[in-house]
């Protein structure tokens, strides 16, 4: 196998794996409120491979990125359905407190 490619790999699994630990145990206890999960998903999207500051050269730190982002993307897609089903239960709560009333289809 290519050294640069191994490099690369190795440091990619490491990103990701860091990556799902970290928003693993930020979540242990459930997604409570969409806006915060969002918020911690955009921020590993966007944050530079700070998790792996050993990985030194350019294409360990790519790799590094890329498996923070891979993570990150493979978490909010396995919890989606659970923010969309919270996102609904606030909306309705909100409109209810402010309504009096549940939602009334026409």
């Amino acid at each position: 196998m290519n050294d640069k490619f191994q490099q690369y790999r190795f440091a990619r699994i490491e990103g990701e794996n860091i990556t799902r630990a970290r928003l693993e145990a930020q979540f242990k206890d459930g997604i409570i409120d969409p806006d915060h999960f969002e918020n911690a998903i955009e921020q590993q999207l966007t944050m530079q491979p700070t998790c792996t500051p050993w990985r030194n050269s350019e294409i360990e730190q790519t790799g590094s990125r890329e498996g923070m982002r891979l993570a990150a993307l493979e978490f909010y897609w396995a919890h989606r359905q659970e923010v969309r089903r919270l996102t609904l239960k606030n909306f309705i709560q909100d409109h209810t407190t402010a309504h009096g009333h549940p939602l009334q289809s026409n």
